[in-house]
């Protein structure tokens, strides 16, 4: 199989830049693409338009500089990067960029929720495997590490 487009996720998480890690590596190892993304969820009805568009702005300041500290250390690792900030739903979203990049591959991190907290943010990860076009790379927060090192210091 051709890995030539891995689309990684990003949510300004620890966890996010530990999935780019891996992400990045498997780009360099196989000379592909890499394209990332991060969304900004879907604001709900209920809460109030005025309150809701100041916090949803820094929300999506903060996540613009998280994607472009993210897309330098993709440069630092030599791998050739895209970014893309998004609006919507989050698996949405991802499911439908991979489609429109044609993406061979998606990594992205899994929160490690159980029980309740699962059963009421529901899963992310898990909508984007039973969705998406490609293969999915979910990146455990208590996984094995790789040894996949940090280039330079970049605080990725």
């Amino acid at each position: 199989m051709l890995i030539k487009k891995v689309l990684a996720l990003t949510d300004g998480s620890e966890l996010s830049r530990n999935a780019l890690r891996y992400a990045s590596e498997i780009c360099r190892l196989h000379e592909a693409e890499l394209f990332l993304l991060t969304v900004v969820d879907k604001v709900p009805s209920y809460v109030d338009a005025e309150i809701n568009h100041e916090i949803f702005e820094k929300m999506e300041e903060v996540l613009r500089t998280e994607v472009a500290t993210c897309a330098g250390y993709c440069e630092t690792a030599g791998v050739g990067c895209r970014s893309e900030v998004r609006h919507g739903i989050p698996y949405e979203e991802i499911v439908n960029y991979a489609k429109e990049i044609d993406a061979d591959m998606i990594v992205m991190a899994t929160h490690g929720h159980s029980g309740l907290s699962h059963i009421l943010l529901g899963s992310v990860a898990e909508k984007v495997v039973r969705h998406a076009p490609c293969p999915v790379l979910t990146v455990r927060p208590k996984g094995k590490d790789w040894g996949i090192d940090r280039p330079g210091s970049c605080p990725v």
